[in-house]
């Protein structure tokens, strides 16, 4: 059996609701990372999420690449965002215990190289390369300063510090836990499902340039498609593409993955 967890990134949309209702009827456990400057704009719908049984995470409070700022600017961004979680349970009416974080753009601090791919174990690095490359917008190839290395270090001491913990334990690919993702605090992934591609101002900028090449990509993806795997998956809450978010999921039920709680 093939399974994965399911992740969604920026939530709260406009259409957040019909994204849960879909989960819901499908019976598919999910996390939503939520961008804190949406959470106020539309926090009924996550209240609604929490008390249906979905788990809210960090996604930051204004959604910035932490390489382009400091690490204090970064860190009170995490502090608003979890400030604002805390009050969407409160008002669920349900109790929170866990602090989950995930990068906006997955930008750790140190741009495309997500994890210092020079340290990294030469059996498994090119593999880590291409599933990050494959689905995050992440333009700038460029190995970065020694400094920006050092940020990163300073986010995820400061993470661990705050009692942020990864709580996708299950995943199985070797290539995931042999180096810096597996000790990564904040939660990484294994695909990404690149439904942020059909936005229409990334329409035909990327490789993917249809839904259906998007469904094809998850098809021929080698880790997702390994027999008895766990892997992670990234997805979008995002207005004008829950529909497709929705049909690429629905792909993945089709081929006979299913979707674990944490």
């Amino acid at each position: 059996m093939r399974s994965a967890y399911l992740t969604i990134d920026d939530s709260a949309s406009e259409r957040t609701d019909d994204l849960v209702d879909y989960l819901v009827k499908k019976g598919i456990p999910a996390v939503f990372f939520c961008w804190g400057e949406n959470l106020e704009k539309n926090p009924a719908a996550m209240v609604r999420a929490v008390q249906k049984g979905f788990v809210l995470a960090n996604h930051t409070n204004t959604h910035q690449r932490a390489s382009n700022n400091d690490a204090a600017f970064t860190i009170d961004e995490i502090k608003q965002c979890e400030f604002l979680i805390d009050r969407i349970y409160k008002e669920a009416g349900v109790k929170k215990s866990h602090k989950y974080f995930r990068y906006p753009h997955v930008d750790r601090g140190t741009g495309a190289w997500v994890i210092d791919y020079d340290q990294a174990d030469p059996h498994t690095r090119q593999a880590v390369m291409e599933e990050i490359a494959d689905g995050v917008n992440l333009p700038d190839k460029s190995k970065p300063a020694t400094s920006a290395f050092e940020k990163k270090q300073q986010l995820q001491d400061y993470l661990k510090g705050a009692g942020y913990t990864n709580p996708f334990t299950k995943v199985t690919h070797d290539w995931f836990w042999s180096g810096e993702m597996g000790q990564a605090v904040d939660s990484l992934f294994t695909y990404s499902n690149a439904d942020w591609m059909m936005l229409p101002h990334q329409l035909g900028k990327w490789p993917y340039k249809t839904v259906q090449d998007l469904k094809q990509k998850a098809r021929n993806n080698r880790w997702l498609n390994e027999e008895n795997s766990v892997s992670l998956v990234l997805a979008h809450d995002k207005t004008l593409i829950v529909d497709v978010t929705i049909e690429l999921i629905d792909d993945m039920l089709e081929t006979g993955l299913k979707f674990l709680e944490i």
